[in-house]
């Protein structure tokens, strides 16, 4: 079929396969996105998990065509599960992908602290980005992404680079382990979709994987994160929603303008809107507001990913040391978690507060 011209700034109000037919080969630089789950959540149609990975293979093929050589692919999925049974969809999407002929890079785990706690099973705590590039010649940029140093000081004690620092003054790489706080209640950028990407979790991405000018798809658009932090990094976007009502919340993220009654999509817009504007944001309301008054960003209390790693760490760490103990017999059976607290980090689990 012919190829239409990019139409680049744009979310297309639709189904995205046929989208995608009409965009000419090799010219998107990044695509990242996050499928349908195929879960039988209420914002998803529970459907046969073979003709689940069968629609996704014809929309990852049309992504691997519209990809250019240099560019990159991100597909961020969980789990289905079926009648207590569990399949983690990125072992099946997998070979979906190298099929395609793309090419594997990481098998990123993104933890989540919080969620359903299982009964008959260990509770889910983690999704999964699959990365995979169209050739060996793709573009990783690591200098935007780096984060701080355990030990940022360490210098050498001998040797010819003795009272050197023995590490990148500018950071570490971050590794493959990330813990980015999920978009729920309690959290500015929340609107009403009910699992969309947190910004700063697609910025590490973009910035990695993508330069200024480029263009980064997203096929899955939901309320619109993956063009807003392309627009707000410089590159261009492009994507596709099916949902009336989320299309119109993303265009309403992107416009950063209240609508007639004063409602912004989400807290973070209208936050943005006032330090742009100077307005009072007890003004202005938000989709998802639940508190009297909107509050202002100096109020905002935010952790960073490497501060909520640092505290899930230390987490983990109480919980085997207390469950080392029972099975030993010390104390009373139940986990002493006043003496594993002692020395620890105040505020464990601390959600950011809006």
């Amino acid at each position: 079929m012919a190829r239409s011209h990019l139409d680049l700034d744009s979310i297309h109000d639709g189904d995205c396969l046929e989208w995608l037919k009409g965009i000419p080969d090799e010219s998107v630089d990044l695509i990242v996105s996050s499928p349908p789950y195929n879960i039988g959540k209420e914002y998803e149609s529970r459907r046969a998990l073979k003709v689940y990975l069968e629609e996704q293979a014809e929309v990852l093929s049309e992504c691997a065509r519209v990809l250019k050589s240099t560019g990159s692919i991100f597909w961020q999925v969980g789990a289905y599960a079926n009648n207590g049974s569990l399949v983690p969809l990125d072992v099946r999407f997998f070979p979906i992908l190298e099929e395609l002929d793309l090419i594997p890079r990481n098998r990123i785990v993104w933890i989540r602290q919080h969620g359903l706690h299982g009964k008959n099973k260990f509770s889910a705590r983690h999704e999964t980005v699959l990365w995979f590039t169209k050739s060996d010649e793709y573009k990783f940029f690591l200098d935007p992404i780096r984060v701080p140093q355990k030990y940022q000081n360490k210098k050498s004690w001998r040797g010819d680079n003795k009272g050197e620092l023995t590490c990148n003054p500018l950071g570490k790489n971050p590794g493959d382990i990330w813990i980015f706080q999920n978009v729920k209640h309690n959290h500015e950028e929340q609107t009403v979709h009910p699992a969309q990407f947190p910004e700063d979790l697609i910025s590490r991405i973009v910035l990695c994987s993508t330069e200024p000018g480029d263009v980064v798809m997203d096929p899955y658009m939901g309320t619109g994160t993956v063009a807003v932090v392309a627009r707000d990094n410089e590159r261009h976007y492009i994507g596709a929603e099916l949902d009336a009502g989320y299309h119109a919340v993303a265009l309403r993220r992107l416009s950063g303008e209240p609508d007639a009654q004063g409602v912004f999509p989400n807290l973070k817009t209208l936050r943005d809107y006032c330090q742009r504007t100077g307005g009072d944001p007890a003004d202005y309301r938000f989709d998802v507001q639940t508190a009297r008054v909107a509050s202002g960003r100096a109020k905002a209390k935010r952790f960073s990913e490497e501060h909520h790693l640092a505290q899930l760490e230390e987490r983990l760490a109480i919980e085997e040391a207390a469950f080392g103990d029972r099975i030993r017999g010390l104390g009373d059976g139940r986990p002493d978690l006043g003496r594993f607290r002692a020395n620890a980090t105040p505020s464990l689990f601390d959600d950011e507060t809006v």
